[in-house]
C-alpha cells in the first residue's frame, strides 16, 4: 500500500463485489484496534455491526453498483474489543480495476465533530471580532457627535448674540471642555493608527519618573477635589532616572489617572507610588473605586474592549490601556492590572528599567536628517550578538554597529549563535524571528537564557514580522524591544544603547 495512503488521517480499505477486503490502511487498524494486515481477506460484514450490516447489503452497496459512489452514509463498525464505532461513510467504486471494487473512506464521527466544533468556534470569534469593529465604530460616532453637539451650540449661541453676558463664560468654558475631549478622542485614534501601522515612536531621554507622575496628579488635582477624591502619593527619596519619552509616559499615567477618577466614587481615595524595585522603577496607581470583574481583567489592555455599558456611559473609545500597554512596550517596560473584584478597587502597574549609571555617558535622541547615525550614541566597548539568516542584513548591521563603535558577532542560524554565545557572552542579542530553521528566535532566545542563566538578557527582535499580535509575542517570549524592519538605523542604535 501507499505509504501516503497508510498514514492518511482518515480511515482506508478496498472491498470487492463479493465483499471481501482486499487492502487496508494503518489508520483503520488503530480505529478499529487491529492490525490493519489481518483485514485483508475479511468479508465486510465481519467488520459492521448487525444494523450496519444490513444497510450495508439493502442500500448502500446496491447504491454503489447503481451509481457508483456513494457519500456522507452513517454506519457503525466493530472494533476488536466488540465495542462499536460511529463512522462517517463514503465510497467509490472502480469498473477499471479487476475484480471491480469500492475504495471507501471512513471518519470517525467523533473526530468529525470536533472539526465541526473548531470550524464553529473560529466563526464565533470571527464574528465577535466583527461585532467589536461595528461597535468600536458606532461608539466612535457616539463619542465624536456628542462634544460636537455642545460646541456647535454654545458656538451659534454666542455667534447670534443670544446669550446674556453672565452666561457666556459658562459658554465659553463649555466649549474649551468639549475640544479637549474631542482632541483626546483625535489623539487616541491616530496613536491607535500609528501602532497598527508600526510607526508610534517615542524620543528617549534621561528623566525622573516622580516628575512625570507629579505633573499627571497636579493636573488631575481640581478634578479630584470636585469629587471629592483624594490624592495619596509616596516617592522613593532616591531613585535613578530612565531613558524615556516624558510626553508618553505622561500619556500612560494621564490614561490610568483618569481612568481611576472616573471610576472612584465621591469621597473615594487614588494612591499613586514611585518606587525602585530591583534594577527598575515601579509607577502604580491604585484606587477603591469600582473594581474590575475577574472575567474581564484578562482583557483590559484589549483594544475596542470596554468592560461593560456603564464604561460605555463613562466616555472614552476602549483603547487608552491598549495605546498604554503599547508605549510602555516601547520604553522596555511592563504594565499590569490587577484587582480583587468589582467594588474592590483596581491597581496599574508600571515597571521600566533604569537608564545607565549617573556617571555614564547621557543617551539623547538621534536628530532627524541624514546626519542621525552620526548623532546617535556611541557603542564603544559594547559586544552586540546579531542573528539573522539573511546574509546581506547581517552585513549591514555590522557595517552599522561597528561604525558606532560596538564589537560585532554574526551569526546566520541558532548553533551558529549559541557558539558564538559559549566564546563570549555579549551585552545585547539583535535576532531575527524567522531564522530558516528548526528553530525561531523565540525558542533562541530561551535557548542562550537558559546557557547563561540570565532570564534578563537584553534582547531586541528586529523581524518583518511587523502585526500587533508579532509585537505582543516577542515581548511574551523574553525579548525586551521588538523593532519591525526595515528599521531606523539610528533607532536601532538609540535601543541597543538603552538596553546594554
Amino acid at each position: 500500500m501507499d505509504p501516503l495512503l497508510d498514514h492518511a488521517p482518515c480511515g482506508f480499505f478496498s472491498v470487492d463485489d463479493d465483499g471481501v477486503v482486499a487492502r487496508a490502511n494503518a489508520t483503520l487498524g488503530g480505529m478499529l484496534q487491529r492490525d490493519a494486515a489481518s483485514l485483508r481477506g475479511t468479508h465486510v460484514d465481519k467488520l459492521l455491526t448487525p444494523a450496519s450490516r444490513i444497510f450495508y447489503q439493502t442500500h448502500v452497496f446496491p447504491m454503489m453498483k447503481l451509481e457508483g459512489r456513494v457519500s456522507e452514509i452513517h454506519l457503525s463498525l466493530r472494533r476488536g474489543d466488540d465495542g462499536e464505532l460511529p463512522v462517517l461513510f463514503n465510497a467509490t467504486r472502480r469498473t477499471d480495476a479487476s475484480p471491480p471494487r469500492a475504495d471507501c473512506v471512513v471518519v470517525a464521527m467523533r473526530q468529525r465533530h470536533e472539526f465541526e466544533a473548531e470550524l464553529i468556534a473560529a466563526r464565533r470569534v470571527a464574528e465577535e471580532a466583527s461585532r467589536a469593529k461595528d461597535d468600536f465604530l458606532a461608539h466612535i460616532s457616539h463619542e465624536l457627535r456628542t462634544p460636537l453637539t455642545s460646541i456647535t451650540g454654545w458656538a451659534h449661541m454666542l455667534a447670534g448674540g443670544q446669550l446674556p453676558l453672565e452666561a457666556r463664560d459658562r459658554a465659553i468654558e463649555a466649549i474649551i471642555r468639549n475640544t479637549r475631549a474631542q482632541t483626546k478622542l483625535v489623539d487616541d485614534m491616530l496613536d491607535f493608527a500609528r501602532i497598527t501601522s508600526g510607526k508610534l515612536r517615542i524620543e528617549a531621554a534621561p528623566l525622573d519618573v516622580r516628575a512625570v507622575m507629579a505633573a499627571v496628579l497636579e493636573a488631575l488635582a481640581p478634578a479630584a477635589q470636585a469629587r471629592q477624591v483624594e490624592i495619596e502619593r509616596e516617592f522613593d527619596s532616591e531613585l535613578a532616572p530612565v531613558l524615556g519619552d516624558a510626553d508618553r509616559l505622561q500619556q500612560v499615567f494621564s490614561n490610568i489617572a483618569t481612568n481611576a477618577l472616573k471610576f472612584t466614587p465621591k469621597g473615594g481615595r487614588i494612591q499613586a507610588r514611585v518606587v525602585a524595585v530591583n534594577s527598575s522603577v515601579e509607577a502604580s496607581i491604585a484606587d477603591n473605586g469600582k473594581g474590575i470583574a475577574a472575567s474581564f481583567l484578562p482583557f483590559v489592555f484589549e483594544r475596542f474592549l470596554q468592560a461593560d455599558e456603564s464604561a460605555r456611559r463613562a466616555g472614552g473609545l476602549g483603547l487608552g490601556m491598549s495605546i498604554a500597554r503599547h508605549l510602555v512596550e516601547l520604553h522596555g517596560g511592563t504594565i499590569r492590572a490587577e484587582s480583587e473584584g468589582e467594588g474592590r478597587g483596581a491597581t496599574f502597574t508600571v515597571r521600566l528599567p533604569v537608564a545607565v549609571k549617573p556617571n555614564a555617558r547621557r543617551l539623547v535622541p538621534p536628530a532627524v536628517g541624514t546626519d542621525a547615525i552620526a548623532k546617535s550614541p556611541d557603542l564603544a566597548r559594547m559586544h552586540v550578538l546579531v542573528v539573522d539568516d539573511d546574509i546581506e542584513t547581517r552585513q549591514l548591521l555590522h557595517a552599522l554597529l561597528t561604525g558606532r563603535g560596538a564589537r560585532v558577532s554574526a551569526a546566520a542560524d541558532p548553533d551558529e549563535a549559541e557558539s558564538l554565545f559559549r566564546r563570549e557572552r555579549p551585552d545585547v542579542l539583535v535576532s531575527d524571528i524567522d531564522l530558516g530553521h528548526a528553530q525561531d528566535g523565540y525558542a533562541l532566545l530561551k535557548r542562550l537564557k537558559a546557557i547563561g542563566g540570565d532570564t534578563r538578557l537584553p534582547a531586541i527582535a528586529l523581524t518583518a514580522r511587523a502585526r500587533a499580535s508579532d509585537r505582543l509575542g516577542a515581548i511574551a517570549a523574553g525579548f525586551q524591544v521588538h523593532l519591525p524592519k526595515p528599521v531606523d538605523p539610528a533607532e536601532l542604535v538609540l535601543t541597543i544603547a538603552n538596553l546594554a
